[in-house]
């Protein structure tokens, strides 16, 4: 999560731990009520660096802190600075950091997600409208071409229809952000979309250089999906580690069922992702390719989201990324098929 850090706010935490260990250490001898004053007051930089930095910071401050109060155990000899009561108190202090500092974080990345969907559904709205609008002049552009004699040649007609393709596809990602319909959910078996794709991509694997593994769940994954809208997404994910694989290095696929989901794994040798870029890598027109257009992967979590699932992404810079797709499963098939599997059995023992 990004926090922007503001040196006066760090200035004033330290300059407030300083000012009370100050007074802390100056009246320990003295009044008892003073001292029991200004070692509660300890719990002010800790409020404020958790409260505006979050966890992190939360939980320095409070071992900053820690690290100053703690010598009054070998210090000063009474009732009030044992091991017991100094440890005691160190304990609330990095329990109250700890718990301010994860309360602020949780409570600023559901801001955060909140934001997101709230965009996500202004950007629906209007993708229905745009999409719908280029979806007719698509139209209109394929009938022009199919009666119009000016486009003589094979090559020009390759490229125009190649345009097509590419237009058509941007047009599927853009109307994504729209509401899903339930009319095209069927129950599907994951694998076999993954196969599908595979046979696509193999003969380009083998004049790429590229090494495609596949490992699939022998149980099946069983999902209620839109079959066309996963299958693109997954073909995107696949054409995308294809994009960053050189010769001689390998991309893995790989499904696996377990609990309430069925998760998808597109996994490169690529150079992986910027630490600074993971956060944004979903985030709607953020691309970092020159010529891209930062929809595909925002449109593919609206798509997985409304399913009841996810897409996530991890990468460690220079060694690839993981993308995994997370899908509800679908129970009602997987009943049934497990009831059949036992009905069978029971036929064959009698």
């Amino acid at each position: 999560m990004n926090i922007h850090i503001k040196p006066f706010k760090i200035v004033l935490i330290a300059a407030l731990v300083v000012i009370i260990s100050v007074l802390h250490y100056g009246a320990i001898r003295g009044n008892l009520g003073l001292h029991i004053l200004h070692r509660e007051l300890f719990f002010i930089p800790i409020l404020l660096a958790s409260f505006w930095f979050g966890l992190r910071f939360g939980i320095a401050t409070a071992v900053a802190v820690s690290l100053i109060y703690a010598p009054h155990v070998f210090l000063y000899k009474d009732p009030h600075s044992s091991f017991l009561t100094v440890g005691s108190q160190i304990l609330v202090f990095n329990l109250v950091g700890i718990m301010l500092g994860w309360l602020v974080d949780h409570q600023r990345k559901q801001q955060q997600r909140f934001l997101a969907n709230e965009n996500l559904v202004v950007l629906g709205r209007a993708a229905t409208v745009v999409g719908n609008e280029i979806h007719d002049l698509l139209g209109a552009l394929k009938n022009l071409s199919r009666k119009s004699n000016r486009l003589q040649c094979t090559e020009l007609d390759g490229d125009f229809a190649h345009e097509m393709v590419r237009l058509e596809r941007l047009i599927d990602v853009i109307t994504s952000f729209a509401s899903s319909e339930a009319e095209n959910m069927i129950s599907h078996d994951l694998n076999i979309i993954i196969q599908e794709q595979l046979e696509h991509y193999r003969k380009n694997a083998r004049k790429a250089g590229i090494h495609l593994m596949v490992d699939l769940d022998e149980n099946r994954c069983p999902s209620r999906v839109d079959p066309g809208k996963i299958s693109r997404i997954l073909e995107d994910l696949i054409k995308n580690a294809f994009e960053v694989s050189s010769p001689g290095k390998s991309i893995r696929i790989r499904s696996r069922r377990g609990g309430t989901y069925c998760r998808v794994e597109v996994q490169d040798q690529g150079s992986g992702i910027r630490p600074e870029h993971l956060p944004k890598m979903f985030s709607p027109f953020f691309t970092t390719k020159e010529n891209g257009q930062g929809l595909a992967l925002a449109a593919s979590r609206k798509v997985l989201r409304d399913l009841g699932g996810d897409i996530q992404v991890t990468s460690n810079w220079g060694e690839g990324a993981t993308f995994t797709m997370i899908i509800p499963r679908d129970k009602t098939s997987t009943s049934l098929a497990e009831d059949a599997i036992s009905v069978a059995t029971r036929l064959n023992s009698e």
